[in-house]
C-alpha cells in the first residue's frame, strides 16, 4: 500500500515504485487537493502501468509532449487542431521546444512571450499562444507528467480592445453602388455581407443547396477552410443558424445564380466537389486574401471610403440594425453570436445614441396628461 501523506504546503502526495522499460525500478510521487484524490490518481496510475506499461516522462521535452498533446486531443474541430499545430510549430518549439517539460518554469513562459512580441506579432496572436500551452500544461497535470501548471505564474497576455470601424448607412451604400458600376462579381458577396453579417469564411463556404431564393433566406451550415479550401462545421451551435434575406439580395443572388450558369456551361471542366454560390471560374473555393486583395481593397479605394477590414462588413450590418432600432436579440440571432451578451459588448458603442432614443421616448410620456399616464401605471 502507497504512502500518503500532506505536505507542508497544503498538498497531498503518495508515493509508488515502478518498473522502466530499461528494468530499473523508480520511484514516482502523485499529487493531489485530498487524501482521497490521491488515492483515486493512484489506483488510476497502477490501472494504466497494468495494461500499457510505465512511459518514463522525465526526459520528454516541451516539444515532443505538444506532439503528443496534439495527437490526442479529443472532440476538437479540424480548423483548430491546425491552428495549434501551427502555432506550436512556429512560435512555441522554436523558442521552449527543446526544454525538458519537468523543468520548464514560469520564467521560460514569459521569457516566451517578451520574445515574440518584439518579433512583430500581435497581441493577439501573444495571447492565443499563452493559451495553447497553458492548455497543454493543464492536461500534463492531468497525466501527472509534472506537479503543477507552470503558467499558473504568468499573467495572461493583454489584448488592446479593438475599435471597430463600421461604414455608415450613406458609405455602405456607395461601398455598393461602387461595386455595382464596376460590374464587381462578387458584388453579391458584398451585398451578403452588408446585409446579413455573415463571417467571409460562411460567405465563402455557402453551397446553392442552402440557399432558398424563392422563399429568401439562407442556411449557414459550413464554413470554408482557408488552408485547406474544405468546407467544415461552423464551430459552435449558435454559428449554425438561418437568416433571412432582404429582397435585394434575393434579386441579385437569383441574378447573380443565372450568371454563374453561363460561366459552368462555358467552362472547359468545372470541380463539383462543392456547389459552391462563390467560387473561382471552374467551380473551386475562393481565396480569402485574392478577394480582400483584388476586389474588396480596390472598391474602397474607388469609393474614396477608409481602408478598413473584410470583417468590418459585419460589424456595419450589426450597428446599422442596432442603430435602426432592431432588438440586440434578432441580431445576435443573426450574426450566431454564443450569447447576446457578447452582442451587446461588441456593440456598445451604438448603445449611447439608443439611450437617447429611449430617454426621449420616456420624456414623451411623462409629458402625456396624468390621469393618461397614472392608468397606464395601474395596468402594470
Amino acid at each position: 500500500m502507497s504512502k500518503i501523506y500532506q505536505r507542508k504546503d497544503g498538498r497531498w502526495a503518495g508515493q509508488v515504485w515502478v518498473t522502466t522499460p530499461s528494468g530499473q525500478r523508480k520511484r514516482k510521487t502523485i499529487y493531489g487537493s485530498s487524501r482521497q484524490d490521491v488515492k483515486q490518481k493512484i489506483t488510476l496510475f497502477n490501472v494504466e502501468v497494468a495494461t500499457k506499461g510505465y512511459v518514463d516522462t522525465s526526459d520528454m521535452t516541451i516539444e515532443k509532449f505538444l506532439s503528443e498533446w496534439v495527437e490526442n486531443l479529443e472532440s476538437v474541430r479540424f480548423n483548430t487542431r491546425n491552428s495549434y499545430e501551427d502555432n506550436i510549430r512556429l512560435h512555441i518549439n522554436p523558442h521552449i521546444g527543446k526544454i525538458r517539460l519537468q523543468k520548464l518554469r514560469s520564467l521560460d513562459i514569459q521569457r516566451l512571450l517578451s520574445t515574440i512580441k518584439e518579433k512583430g506579432l500581435s497581441p493577439r496572436t501573444c495571447q492565443y499562444v499563452f493559451a495553447i500551452l497553458r492548455k497543454a500544461l493543464n492536461q500534463a497535470v492531468k497525466w501527472n507528467m509534472i506537479n503543477f501548471n507552470p503558467s499558473d505564474g504568468v499573467d495572461r497576455p493583454r489584448v488592446p480592445k479593438y475599435e471597430i470601424e463600421p461604414l455608415t448607412a450613406k458609405e455602405a451604400k456607395k461601398f455598393l453602388d461602387t461595386a455595382k458600376e464596376r460590374k464587381d462579381p462578387f458584388y453579391s458577396l458584398f451585398l451578403l455581407a452588408l446585409s446579413t453579417g455573415m463571417r467571409s469564411g460562411e460567405l465563402l463556404g455557402l453551397e446553392w443547396e442552402d440557399v432558398d431564393l424563392e422563399n429568401g433566406r439562407i442556411s449557414v451550415r459550413h464554413t470554408l477552410n482557408a488552408k485547406t479550401k474544405t468546407l467544415a462545421e461552423p464551430k459552435t451551435a449558435r454559428a449554425r443558424r438561418v437568416i433571412e434575406l432582404t429582397d435585394l439580395a434575393t434579386h441579385a443572388l437569383k441574378e447573380y445564380k443565372k450568371e454563374q450558369a453561363e460561366i459552368r456551361a462555358q467552362a472547359d471542366s468545372w470541380d463539383s466537389t462543392y456547389n459552391l454560390v462563390f467560387s473561382t471560374g471552374v467551380g473551386t473555393p475562393f481565396d480569402h486574401s485574392h478577394l480582400t486583395q483584388r476586389h474588396f481593397h480596390p472598391i474602397l479605394k474607388q469609393a474614396e471610403l477608409p481602408r478598413i477590414r473584410f470583417h468590418d462588413l459585419r460589424h456595419t450590418a450589426a450597428t446599422l440594425l442596432l442603430q435602426a432600432g432592431e432588438h440586440p436579440k434578432v441580431v445576435q440571432e443573426m450574426l450566431g453570436h454564443s450569447t447576446i451578451s457578447m452582442t451587446l459588448d461588441t456593440y456598445s458603442h451604438v448603445l449611447p445614441s439608443m439611450q437617447k432614443d429611449a430617454a426621449k421616448k420616456m420624456n414623451e410620456l411623462l409629458q402625456e396628461s396624468p390621469s393618461k399616464y397614472l392608468s397606464a401605471l395601474q395596468c402594470v
